[in-house]
This record gives C-alpha cells, structure tokens and sequence, in this order.
C-alpha cells in the first residue's frame, strides 16, 4: 500500500472537501438540536470548539517544526555527502594504476546514482533500482580500495580509505534520513482532532454561508498538506536543491 502523505496536495484537497462536508454537518445537528437558540448549549460547544482548535494549532506547529528539522538534516546532509564525494574523488587520482582511474570512474557513476535517487522521482521504482546501485557501486570501489591498499600500503593509500568509508557512512545516513518521516499515528491525530474542531465550528454557525465553509477547512487542509510536503522527500512541491551534487559532478567530468 502506497504511503498515503507521500501525496500531499491530494491529501490536502480530499482533506478541504471532507472538512468542509463536516462544517456543514456540523451547522445542521445545531440546528436539529436548536444549540444556537439555547444559551447553554451554544456556550458549552463554544467551549468546546476554542478548545479544539487550540489543540488542532498546537499539534500542526509541532509538526511542521518536526517536519522542517527533517528536511533541514536531509539538506545538511545533501551537502555533506556532495563535499565528502568531492574529495574522495580527488584523493583517488593519488592511487596508484590500474586503481586510480577504476575508482575515478566508478565515482563519477556513484554520484549518477545519487542524483537519481535523490532528484525528486515520483517513480518508487526508479528511487529503489538507484539505491540498489549505490550499494553495487560501493561493494566495487571498496574492492578496488582494498586491491590499491594491498599494492601501495601508504599513508596516501590509507587517505583515500578514510574518505571513501566518510562517503559510504553518508550514504546509510541519507538513506536513514529519507525513511524518518513523521509518524502515521501523529497525522491520524491531527486529521482526527481536526475533524472534530471543524464539526464544533459548523455547531456554532448561526446561518450557513459559502464562505464560512471554505476558509477553515481551506486553511487546515493547506497547513496539512505543507506538512506532508516538507516531510515527503521524492513528493510534492518543495525538494531538496540538488546544486551541490550536480557541481560535484561538473568537477568530477571537467578533471576527466
């Protein structure tokens, strides 16, 4: 089953139009019970809705603030990744032949592997046949490491190994950063708790009118769905900026 925040301005439009449907719900059982013509009804679900909606507020910052913090490390590590391939490449040019341009060349299709993974596919498919090469590529830039160790036993050697096992940590961390996504219960609880607001806001419409059934759910449902963009990686509107890696890249076909 396909993650279902992993479509966010879809989910953020089903979510307007149910909330919506529910406003509107909500303005007819005030009606049917007459809770805007007995003060103590309407008093008690006005209570009720400001709680509601302070509680909606709260847990919509939380997860936009857990959200953004992810993508912030998503982006750091973008970058760190980028940097540290960047040296590994050109620490390999002091390896000794035949290594030397075998891992030049086998660095130059890793960093391929990593734009494809990480430039924004909607395909799942294609993130995952990216990945399973990154993990191919590595197994053989480990081996060719391991034969340039055995020929020349150097400090230079061992530079080269320190910055090609940097590059295969990042790869696990970004992979690790990719999966941390906000929890499913979290988005049920607020899909839950905005449900309920929104029906206690519809109790206390006294007339029902086009606009008081738009803006709350519209509102709502565009802060849901930024959430889930801003957590969703391959998803969405907002990706991560792909510039280091593509200079890196740049570097890496110029010093050819």
């Amino acid at each position: 089953m396909e993650y279902i925040f992993d479509h966010p301005w879809e989910l953020g439009f089903a979510l307007a139009l149910v909330l919506a449907l529910v406003l509107d719900l909500g303005r007819r059982v005030a009606a049917r019970f007459q809770i805007d013509e007995i003060p103590q009804r309407k008093e008690q679900m006005g209570t009720i809705r400001d709680g509601m909606f302070v509680l909606v507020s709260l847990l919509l910052g939380f997860s936009l603030t857990l959200a953004a913090s992810r993508f912030s490390e998503r982006r750091t590590l973008l970058v760190d990744e980028a940097i540290s391939l960047g040296t590994t490449y050109l620490r390999a040019s002091t390896l000794i032949e035949p290594y030397r341009e075998h891992s030049r060349e086998l660095l130059r299709e890793y960093v391929d592997t990593r734009l494809a993974m990480n430039g924004g596919s909607t395909d799942p498919a294609r993130y995952q046949t990216a990945l399973n090469q990154s993990k191919h590529l590595q197994d053989e830039l480990w081996l060719n490491a391991a034969g340039a160790a055995e020929s020349d036993r150097t400090a230079i050697t061992a530079a080269y190994l320190f910055a090609l096992n940097e590059t295969i940590d990042l790869h696990e961390k970004r992979v690790a950063a990719f999966e941390n996504r906000v929890p499913a219960p979290i988005w049920f609880l607020i899909i839950f708790v905005s449900v309920i607001a929104v029906f206690t806001r519809g109790t206390t419409i006294a007339s029902r009118f086009w606009l008081t059934l738009v803006l709350v759910p519209i509102t709502i449902a565009i802060t849901v769905a930024l959430i889930a963009d801003l957590d969703s990686p391959t998803r969405g509107f907002i990706h991560l900026d792909q510039r280091a890696m593509e200079r890196v890249k740049a570097d890496m076909m110029t010093g050819h």
